[in-house]
């Protein structure tokens, strides 16, 4: 966007209940969401997002919102709670797409993550074509799964398996919010934390996509659940965890398709990011990291890791020359959630045996690499 061009336009920051006022634009660009689905969304979920805007007079021709989540990311033995964001509504009106409008607003949003030390955020990508530009990586896939029909038509008719409605029903919420963290803490290093409020709002999230929550209980109590949505006579499983590796015979799942790439993400603050690693053993090592967009990240990173922590320092530029690996931010961030390994992330420029014993250091740094990202806004 050009200065002239970019003058025509004024951005806006909106919070709370202002974030409300973006609905027109997202109905008109998103106008495959049913009506339920929109209700939902901006009755429950808008006010509690970040906006960016640009108007034109009156007129709102651009739009992109922040969802905060708090993301529970393992560090070394232990979990950290952070505030991460989930970009969701990307939305230019037709007559002003292809002027740079997206542009301005992610890197304005980018930037201002950036100040706030936010190791990364996520999206989950219409077209990953729009977002490689802006260095983003994959970092989660999965494979789309559908509800077997059973008995009677509808999931959850056999077995163990029961419909959850978790309204009013504190019980029945307590023990799923305690059963789901005890098997994400187990299973996976990146996951949104599942409290009673999240699978509260998740319930009316799915009702509104004709969906809902199916248990399986057993002996022991809950050993699994299966949250799903439906369009027309296909229910499809949006995340499905049990206790075991197994379902069991009477789990009412299809047959899974291809694994297919679904959530991608960008390293927002590299110094934040590399903070939460740990190694196997104590180990030091220079990281020269390129970021064309958030100047803040761009240099040579001095990384000390160990089991207990790591310190992550900016390296003066007039010193020494730089003798570690090179990598750019998005296969950084690539590597940290383990969609690549050192040798096809990293840049090296030593000899052979430099090289080596550089990549056999990044193999003992512990990367945060099982991923369970199944959130649709």
């Amino acid at each position: 966007m050009g200065a002239e061009e970019k003058s025509r336009f004024r951005a806006e920051r909106l919070e709370g209940e202002a974030c409300r006022q973006l609905r027109p634009l997202w109905e008109e660009v998103f106008w495959e969401d049913s009506k339920e689905f929109t209700d939902y969304y901006f009755r429950e979920k808008a006010h509690r997002n970040h906006g960016y805007v640009l108007r034109k007079g009156q007129e709102t021709a651009a739009m992109l919102y922040l969802s905060p989540y708090p993301m529970m990311i393992r560090v070394g033995d232990f979990f950290s709670c952070r505030e991460i964001n989930y970009i969701v509504g990307v939305a230019t009106k037709a007559e002003y797409r292809h002027r740079g409008c997206m542009d301005r607003l992610l890197k304005e949003a980018l930037q201002d993550m950036y100040t706030k030390g936010h190791p990364f955020t996520f999206l989950m990508p219409a077209d990953p074509e729009i977002y490689y530009p802006y260095q983003f990586a994959y970092i989660y896939s999965r494979a789309e799964r559908c509800m077997a029909e059973t008995s009677g038509g509808k999931p959850g008719g056999t077995g163990g398996f029961r419909f959850c409605a978790t309204s009013g029903n504190g019980t029945d919420v307590r023990r799923l919010a305690d059963f789901a963290r005890n098997c994400l803490e187990r299973d996976y290093d990146v996951f949104i934390r599942r409290d009673e409020a999240y699978f509260d709002l998740m319930e009316k999230e799915l009702k509104a996509q004709n969906g809902g929550i199916c248990l399986k209980e057993g002996g022991n109590g809950i050993e699994g659940y299966i949250l799903y949505t439906q369009e027309g006579e296909k229910r499809e499983i949006q995340e499905a965890v049990f206790s075991g590796e197994e379902a069991g015979e009477d789990c009412p799942m299809g047959c899974p398709g291809p694994v297919k790439p679904v959530i991608m993400a960008r390293i927002v603050d590299v110094r934040a990011m590399l903070s939460l690693l740990r190694a196997e053993e104590e180990l030091e090592l220079d990281i020269s990291v390129s970021d064309p967009i958030l100047a803040g990240n761009h240099g040579v990173w001095e990384c000390f890791f160990s089991e207990k922590g790591a310190e992550i320092r900016k390296k003066n530029a007039g010193r020494k020359r730089h003798s570690g690996p090179a990598v750019s931010v998005e296969a950084l961030t690539a590597w940290i959630f383990r969609h690549g390994e050192p040798e096809a992330c990293f840049r090296f420029a030593g000899t052979a045996a430099e090289t080596k014993e550089l990549q056999s250091r990044l193999h003992k740094i512990k990367r945060p690499g099982r991923v369970l990202l199944n959130e649709i806004v």
